[in-house]
């Protein structure tokens, strides 16, 4: 190999290390704030809550009536969807009380895994015109999965809710969240995800979440 040549090949690689890392694109990192984002809460529905074997359930109930809140009462705005209610049930009970006007707005899905291939669901999302996407759902490796792979795809910035989601398995729950990872979703907990919202508890909404929070996720600390 000539020198040149040999130089060439080595420009090849360090280009590559240099967009790829650990299988992962590199993604300029989004600013997610009230005014460019939106919550999606996927099929947390009776049965489906059942499921969650992969982690705490109390604590997914309490980050999902902590982002229910927030999207009800400090105006982010809030789509709720289910699939196939007459077999999965209606969205969970605390999901209905904390943002009964959403809940009532919800998209009945008649059965799709990708939340996207609904037309009514594609364009509710749409329509909200956020293209940064707070999303979480049950199960993980399933409805959750196949929407964020859609979201995505279509040009959405996607921030993952881990401990507002659930699956059957501990397994399921991992390997779902490093696919997010590499096809370019940010994975979160549900207070990093409301923070990365609301930096500044001082303000009027940032008081108002800080409340949210205190009363939803930190009193029922060990509970």
């Amino acid at each position: 190999m000539t020198k040149k040549l040999f130089q060439t090949a080595l420009l090849i690689v360090a280009t590559m290390i240099s967009v790829v890392s650990f299988g992962q694109t590199s993604k300029t990192s989004t600013k997610f704030t009230p005014q460019n984002s939106a919550i999606l809460l996927i099929d947390h529905q009776k049965t489906t809550m059942d499921w969650i074997y992969s982690q705490d359930k109390k604590t997914v109930e309490n980050n999902l009536r902590m982002l229910a809140r927030i999207g009800a009462e400090v105006h982010v705005p809030l789509l709720i969807t289910t699939t196939m209610e007459e077999q999965v049930g209606l969205t969970w009970e605390g999901i209905q009380q904390a943002a009964p006007a959403q809940f009532a707005a919800r998209i009945k899905r008649g059965g799709t895994l990708n939340c996207f291939i609904d037309p009514n669901f594609k364009t509710a999302v749409k329509n909200l015109n956020r293209k940064n996407l707070i999303i979480c759902g049950l199960t993980t490796d399933i409805c959750l999965l196949h929407t964020v792979t859609s979201a995505i795809e279509l040009g959405y910035n996607v921030i993952v809710v881990a401990d507002a989601s659930g699956s059957m398995s501990t397994m399921a729950d991992e390997t779902s969240f490093d696919y997010f990872r590499q096809i370019g979703a940010t994975v979160l907990s549900a207070n990093a995800a409301v923070t990365e919202l609301f930096q500044d508890f001082s303000t009027p909404d940032g008081q108002k979440v800080m409340k949210i929070n205190l009363e939803e996720v930190v009193s029922k600390l060990g509970k």
